[in-house]
């Protein structure tokens, strides 16, 4: 039987695909063991499709010279509009000025809204966070812009002592340092909240920063452990998808999978996707494609709703 299609959508910052070698931890398949296993390492060419797994290279570039930057990067995956063209340039951190504008727009949380379906931002936050940005010593994240300029509520701390929010590093360890939780969560436990939380809504989103971290850091250890943290967080949600849902895993730019520098670099990233409608996303070829792909998916029932990851 047929039903409304929906999604987790994981969103990996600094994740690019590159060639095989000593400073790229994603061609080392003790890192993504998981992934591995079902597509193989994450290396540039990357290519596997069957009706409920997909995974391939996409552009990151969108056509703009320049190394690829988080703010058009972001707006451009969560728009479907190329924000770097659109601002003539690749622009990097936080998406002020003109960017709002295409998240006002066209951002995928108001898309869904039209539709008459329900999104949610899984990410917890602080009420430090909105402080900080009050008093201009922060800056909006475009994902933060995202569920602002739809008018949805933020998740609070007390939500995640109720279980219903994850925080970007995954553990929650980071909160449980600075006082915000009682302590952190297992990344088992962090799979099951948003397999949990993905069942009362048509997308899901989840923003991880920790490959970005690594690769800015050029650090060896810590990219390894990240790695293998989403890692195992995705080996915990795939198992667990509801029937009807598809699990989305990209990123905005390159960086961790070159570690030789600090900075972002011009290499693809990958989409894979896991459920249902992974098929429905071969024709993506950049960030431009992700957000229409999902709004798409979402106004047609999922072809088939038993149909599990293979």
């Amino acid at each position: 039987m047929a039903t409304d299609a929906a999604f987790i959508l994981l969103f990996l910052d600094g994740v690019g695909l590159g060639s095989a070698g000593p400073h790229n931890p994603l061609s080392l398949a003790d890192v993504t063991p998981f992934l591995s296993t079902h597509v193989g390492n994450l290396v540039n060419g990357m290519a596997v499709q069957t009706p409920t797994l997909l995974a391939k290279s996409i552009d990151a570039t969108l056509g703009v010279p320049g190394l690829p930057q988080s703010a058009t990067g972001q707006t451009t995956l969560y728009t479907g509009q190329n924000a770097a063209r659109f601002r003539g340039q690749h622009q990097s951190g936080f998406a002020n000025g003109s960017l709002r504008q295409l998240i006002e727009g066209t951002g995928l949380f108001k898309q869904v809204l039209n539709l008459g379906k329900r999104p949610t931002l899984a990410n917890v936050y602080s009420p430090a966070y909105f402080e900080a940005i009050a008093q201009r010593r922060r800056r909006y994240s475009v994902c933060t812009l995202l569920n602002l300029t739809a008018g949805l509520i933020f998740r609070m701390p007390y939500e995640y002592e109720q279980g219903q929010a994850v925080y970007w590093d995954i553990t929650g360890e980071r909160l449980a340092r600075y006082g915000i939780a009682r302590a952190e969560i297992s990344v088992v436990e962090a799979g099951r909240r948003l397999v949990e939380l993905s069942q009362h809504y048509a997308v899901t989103v989840l923003e991880c920063y920790l490959p970005d971290e690594a690769g800015h850091a050029q650090d060896q250890h810590q990219a390894h452990q990240s790695l293998l943290c989403i890692d195992r967080l995705i080996a915990q949600i795939v198992p667990r998808l509801p029937p009807q849902t598809t699990l989305i895993v990209t990123s905005d730019h390159g960086n961790v999978e070159d570690l030789s520098t600090p900075r972002h670099t011009r290499n693809p990233v990958p989409l894979l996707a896991f459920g249902p409608c992974a098929a429905g996303f071969a024709t993506v070829n950049s960030l431009v494609d992700i957000t229409p792909g999902i709004v798409r998916e979402l106004q047609q029932p999922t072809p088939d709703a038993t149909a599990r990851p293979t």
